[in-house]
């Protein structure tokens, strides 16, 4: 026989295993590689993450620690001012749930610790890690805004620490100044690494299987967590990721086929390479949108939303619509979680309706989404679908059996310039919902110049309302009556005012919200409360009504630093009558009830202000006790001429009756008002139409006699129900 056909079969042969060898070795390399491209992938987001704990961590400490006007209190060892910034913040645990005190005017170190006693402790952490920061501050030079943030292990616990010598910032030629700084004081702070960190890290990384363990596993993918020195102290492991093996199994099957396939085997082979290369595409291409997907809606995600900020723009060609839903905790709180999911889901099916393909449309946290639209008349369009927006999600809808009508603040900025970024854009769209947030229900709100202008105005009054709280005088209080329908002035409503040497007069609406932004809401509100102690005790027939901040009510020691400090100036606690707005009710119910307890019990009265321009709940007046409801202003204004708006305030009036409440309709300002009212039933009145908000003084000139003279008739309502509460 001719030797061709072997040669040629041998030939066939070799180029067959050659190519099965070629093409194993390659699938195996790049199984290889794509399983090292997961994990390295995966690697570099915890790594991320864990970089955002620490740092997180340190920029909190250093707001404290450079904080200039905490300096000269914490050197004075003002422990009230140190344990209400401090102290009461790590108790509560709310932002950090471990702060300790050294050096400096403190002999010893000192601390709170969440959940823990107000009185300062000692050795809260072991000594050695104090000995080891204080180690670790000395080699930082003085005046920088520095230092130290590591991992550690407290009481079975995983803490983020970070510390820092607690001074004031200094420019940067004394920065090379070497410590020398027995004098300057040390604060640490501690947040809890709680599971439900890791499973954001394990979420927002697409992990598997994750743990945090204090030795290093063995066959898992891992990251240290550092401690102080560096060392790992515990590690964080996860499920390592083999997309490259899980594709190869799948082809295995077709690779045993060889043997018995031969020239088939190659073109086989070849249709089985192109589909493999098809699946990977395929598998990349699943993964990609996965990771650019919410999982709950189906929407694009933040991922590719910021991918499609990248993408280049002209000016004019692209505009951006920020919407958020208003109060989506509440409904999470009131009818569960999974109603509040789909909420979600039917405001993004809404949404995607009106955007249509032509705009992108995304979900970029838990209740906020955001429309994309470029190209011509971009600004006309995304001005036509904020305003459709609007209507859209304010149509009502049932879910899970409850029926609801959204409110949502949206805002919305166009690409003014070429070399604008997409940062830019954002920016200004959030801007703008907040604006719109701030006008309650005022419709969609665009970025403009005045916008940022007023941010830059917020930064400027949070600035000198931290320098008016250390200096007397620029604080006010102005008081407008609220009177029987006889016209006798009752009590008066304390209003506050504030007249600044840099900026004159700062309007409450605007300080009172940045003080409740900054933080300085509670420091605030005592301030004031101090002017109308005064007050009272000058004008012993002066009855007020004061408003209270949420935050403030919520202090632990509020109700007994109240009626402390009314014993001290010996003012009779039923002069003092304490308004709460709905915001209180819906974000704490169970906490406001107590704090109404309190405040009862101690002889105050009580009210609920505003009623009916929030989430107001029929069964909070049932289970809380008020003495009083205040009728809305915009309630009042709709009574001129209209049916409608008259029986609403009827109603609410008769309501609040058969609840045992006194009424007050707030923003009287006609003669005719002021008669519908009394018809309607309304107990007590306020508004210009009565008298406009003056001095102290002016007021006992005008209204302390006849009020004192009327105090029967005007308080009969609240003599009936002594009994409550």
């Amino acid at each position: 026989m001719h030797r061709l056909p072997r040669y040629i079969v041998a030939l066939m042969m070799g180029m067959i295993l050659i190519m099965a060898i070629t093409v194993s070795v390659s699938i195996v390399s790049m199984t290889r590689a794509l399983n090292q491209q997961a994990r390295e992938s995966e690697r570099a987001r915890v790594g991320v993450a864990i970089d955002n704990l620490l740092g997180e961590t340190r920029v909190l400490m250093l707001d404290y620690a450079k904080w200039e006007a905490a300096v000269p209190l914490i050197q004075a060892r003002d422990m009230s001012w140190i344990y209400d910034n401090i102290g009461a913040s790590a108790i509560a645990g709310s932002a950090f749930q471990l702060a300790i005190l050294w050096g400096g005017p403190f002999a010893s170190d000192i601390g709170w610790t969440e959940g823990g006693p107000r009185d300062p402790q000692s050795d809260i952490v072991d000594p050695a890690l104090v000995d080891f920061v204080e180690t670790h501050l000395r080699r930082i030079p003085l005046n920088l805004r520095r230092g130290a943030e590591f991992f550690a292990w407290h009481e079975g616990e995983i803490f983020i620490l970070a510390a820092a010598r607690i001074e004031p910032d200094a420019p940067a030629v004394v920065a090379d100044l070497i410590s020398r700084d027995v004098d300057t004081p040390r604060i640490l702070m501690g947040r809890r690494l709680t599971g439900k960190e890791i499973a954001a890290i394990a979420d927002s990384s697409l992990l598997t299987r994750v743990a945090l363990l204090p030795e290093q596993p063995v066959g898992r993918d891992v990251l240290p967590l550092p401690g102080g020195d560096g060392q790992p102290i515990a590690y964080l492991a996860w499920e390592a990721p083999d997309p490259g093996t899980d594709v190869l199994r799948q082809m295995l099957p077709y690779f045993l086929a060889v043997g018995a396939v031969v020239f088939g085997l190659t073109l086989l082979g070849t249709g089985l390479a192109r589909r493999s290369a098809a699946h990977l595409v395929i598998a990349e291409k699943q993964a990609s949108v996965a990771a650019r997907t919410d999982a709950l809606t189906g929407l694009p995600n933040r991922a590719a939303f910021n991918e499609v900020l990248t993408e280049p723009a002209l000016s004019r060609e692209r505009a951006l619509l920020f919407l958020d839903v208003n109060d989506f905790k509440r409904i999470n709180d009131s009818i569960g979680h999974a109603a509040g999911d789909q909420v979600i889901v039917r405001v993004a099916q809404r949404l995607a309706i009106l955007a249509g393909p032509d705009c992108f449309l995304a979900r970029i946290g838990g209740d906020e989404f955001v429309i994309v639209v470029t190209g011509p008349g971009a600004e006309a369009r995304i001005k036509r679908l904020a305003e459709e927006a609007q209507k859209t999600l304010g149509r009502r809808f049932q879910v899970l059996g409850n029926e609801m009508r959204l409110k949502t603040a949206s805002g919305y900025a166009v690409h003014a310039t070429d070399d604008m970024t997409g940062e830019d854009l954002v920016r200004q769209a959030d801007l703008a919902m907040y604006e719109a947030k701030r006008q309650k229900g005022g419709g969609a709100v665009a970025f403009s110049a005045l916008l940022e202008q007023t941010s830059r105005e917020a930064s400027a009054i949070e600035q000198e309302l931290r320098k008016a709280l250390r200096r007397p005088g620029e604080l006010a209080i102005a008081y407008q009556p609220i009177v029987d329908m006889d016209g006798h002035m009752v009590r008066a409503e304390a209003l506050a005012r504030w007249t600044s040497p840099e900026l004159g007069t700062v309007g409450p609406d605007r300080f009172i919200s940045v003080a409740e932004q900054a933080g300085l809401i509670v420091e605030l509100g005592w301030q004031l409360f101090q002017i109308v102690f005064d007050d009272l005790v000058a004008h012993p027939d002066l009855r007020v009504s004061v408003n209270v901040s949420p935050r403030q009510l919520m202090t632990p020691d509020f109700v007994p630093a109240l009626v402390r400090a009314l014993q001290q100036r010996g003012i009779a606690s039923q002069r003092v009558e304490v308004e709460l707005t709905e915001a209180v009710l819906v974000d704490n119910p169970r906490l406001a009830a107590e704090r109404l307890v309190e405040l009862h019990a101690a002889g105050l009265s009580t009210a609920i202000d505003d009623f009916g321009t929030g989430y107001s709940s029929v069964s909070y007046l049932e289970q809380l006790e008020f003495d009083t409801l205040k009728i809305d202003r915009s309630f009042i204004s709709k009574t001129r001429g209209s049916v409608k708006g008259t029986t609403v305030v009827e109603g609410m009036i008769t309501m609040a009756h058969g609840f045992d409440l006194q009424v007050v309709c707030e923003g009287v300002e006609t003669a005719e008002e002021l008669v519908l009212m009394r018809d309607l039933g309304c107990d007590l009145a306020q508004g210009y139409h009565l008298d406009r908000p003056m001095a102290v003084d002016a007021l006992a000139e005008r209204w302390l006699a006849p009020w004192s003279r009327a105090d029967s008739s005007g308080l009969k309502r609240r003599s009936d129900r002594a009994g409550r509460g």
